[in-house]
C-alpha cells in the first residue's frame, strides 16, 4: 500500500518540470512555469494521523537537451528527515510525462506516467498493483497546489490522502495555496480513511 509521504514526495518533483525546446510550444510554456525552487508544506488527510503536516523544500536541475528533469531535496516532519531524489522526462511523441521517485516501482518509490490537463497536470502514481493519482496546478506565477491521491479501484474512485501549497522561495511571506477539498468529504470520512 502507498505510504502519503511517498506519495506527497513523488508529487512535490513533478511540480517543477520543465521540457526541452523541441517539445510543443503549449507544453515548453505550461512546465516553464514550474521551474525554481519552491518550498512547501503538506497535510495527511486521511489515516490516525490526519492533519500531520510535514514541510519540503525541493531544487529542480531540468536538461534542455535530453528532456529531463533531476529533481533534488527533502521533505521533513519533526526531527524525521527524508531525502528527495527523483527523474522524469517529457516524450513527445505521445505527448506525456514519464519517470520516477526515489528508486522506482521495483523498489520502494513509484513509477510515474500522465499528461497535461487544461489547468495543471494530472499523473497516475504506481507501485505494482497499487495505484494513486497526482493533481498540481500552478496558482499565479509564484504558488502552486498539489493534490496526492490513492486509487479506490473497487468503488471506481479516487481517496485524497495528501494536500500540499508550494511558493517560491523567493516568495516565501504570500502564504501557502491550497485545494478546496469540500467535493471529497464524503470519500474521506468513508471506511477507507482508516488506512495507514
Amino acid at each position: 500500500m502507498f505510504r502519503a509521504p511517498a506519495l506527497a514526495f513523488a508529487a512535490a518533483l513533478l511540480a517543477s518540470a520543465t521540457v526541452a525546446e523541441a517539445a510543443p510550444p503549449k507544453a515548453l510554456l505550461f512546465m516553464q512555469r514550474f521551474g525554481g525552487e519552491w518550498i512547501g508544506t503538506g497535510q495527511l488527510l486521511i489515516g490516525p494521523q490526519i492533519g500531520t503536516q510535514f514541510h519540503c523544500a525541493l531544487n529542480g536541475n531540468p536538461s534542455s537537451t535530453q528532456m529531463t528533469l533531476g529533481m533534488s531535496g527533502k521533505c521533513w516532519m519533526g526531527s524525521l528527515s527524508v531525502p528527495v531524489l527523483a527523474r522524469i522526462h517529457y516524450d513527445e511523441p505521445t505527448d506525456r510525462f514519464y519517470g520516477s521517485f526515489m528508486d522506482g516501482a521495483a523498489g520502494n518509490g513509484v513509477d510515474i506516467m500522465g499528461a497535461q490537463t487544461e489547468t495543471g497536470v494530472s499523473l497516475r502514481l504506481t507501485q505494482g498493483i497499487l495505484q494513486g493519482g497526482m493533481l498540481a496546478e500552478p496558482v499565479g506565477d509564484m504558488q502552486m497546489r498539489v493534490l496526492l491521491s490513492f486509487r479506490d479501484r473497487a468503488n471506481d474512485r479516487d481517496i485524497p490522502v495528501v494536500s500540499m501549497g508550494f511558493t517560491r522561495k523567493e516568495a516565501s511571506s504570500m502564504g501557502l495555496p491550497n485545494f478546496d477539498l469540500s467535493q471529497f468529504e464524503n470519500a474521506r470520512s468513508s471506511r477507507l480513511a482508516t488506512i495507514e
